[in-house]
């Protein structure tokens, strides 16, 4: 059951408060991913203190290198940014896999030696395959200026380079403001913002000014996000073990997960319980 409230009157027992039918991934949505980030930046932080557990988010050492998106929603500037020695700020981290893609394919997305430099002065939105555009505009849409995806922030085919910064990926992952994950993206090209699937619903007649609804339910974190094929990835489990926070784009709806526990865009929570012995 799920209702969507317009008066002010509270909802009967066991009714449940959220959207019948969740929008495509658009200004509504983003909204939400707002204010579950500024919530847990203002109570799951003070836990985190009370716990005796200090992590920044903010104003940190960056990456050896990140991408410049520039700030807001209408930014044009996307650049590979090399920071200066002990330079701080705050970036975003995307967990992705590129799944079955030629190699061909995949030298026209990442770094390398040959392309370095340009991609330092510039690089074009376009040529990005969707899943990086789309990390690239939520990055945006959430006010940050800095996103790391390690395909275009470490140098490929460099072996060196390769054991310097994986020894570094327990450091990229913990310190990020939070993690996309494209949890429903089977490869790098079909990227993860777009239509959802038509929810069923119908509304239920009654004499309040509450408008109720009956739908169908669609919160299955253990479907969307634990059996997904980006959770098939030995390196994930490192990646979401890492993160402090991460926001699951999936098929059906978004999920933020948190040491809180886990809340729906259909606006349910799912908390985590410790079972003490």
């Amino acid at each position: 059951m799920s209702n969507l409230r317009t008066g002010s009157q509270a909802p009967p027992p066991g009714i449940q408060i959220g959207f019948p039918e969740l929008p495509d991934t658009s200004g509504i949505s983003f909204d939400l991913l707002r204010e579950w980030l500024r919530e847990c930046d203002g109570n799951h932080n003070q836990l985190e203190h009370n716990q005796h557990v200090h992590h920044p988010r903010e104003n940190i050492q960056l990456p050896t290198r990140v991408l410049d998106v520039g700030y807001g929603g209408g930014s044009d500037t996307l650049r590979l940014h090399c920071p200066k020695a002990r330079e701080r700020g705050t970036y975003i981290a995307l967990s992705h896999c590129w799944g079955i893609i030629p190699w061909e394919e995949r030298q026209r997305y990442i770094t390398n030696h040959d392309n370095i430099k340009e991609r330092c002065e510039g690089i074009d939105f376009n040529t990005l395959p969707k899943t990086f555009r789309d990390a690239i505009t939520v990055t945006r849409q959430l006010g940050k200026q800095f996103l790391w995806i390690d395909s275009l922030c470490i140098v490929q085919g460099d072996a060196k380079e390769w054991e310097k910064e994986s020894q570094l990926m327990e450091r990229v992952f913990s310190y990020a403001y939070c993690t996309l994950a494209a949890s429903s993206a089977t490869d790098s090209t079909k990227g993860f913002l777009g239509p959802r699937p038509a929810a069923k619903f119908v509304e239920i007649p009654n004499n309040t000014d509450s408008r109720f609804y009956a739908c169908e339910a669609i919160d299955n974190f253990q479907r969307d996000v634990e059996e997904a094929a980006l959770n098939q990835r030995a390196w994930v489990l490192q990646e979401r073990a890492l993160a402090r926070r991460t926001i699951h784009f999936t098929a059906t709806q978004t999920y933020f997960e948190c040491g809180c526990g886990v809340r729906c865009e259909t606006l349910t929570r799912m908390q985590k319980y410790v079972k003490i012995h």
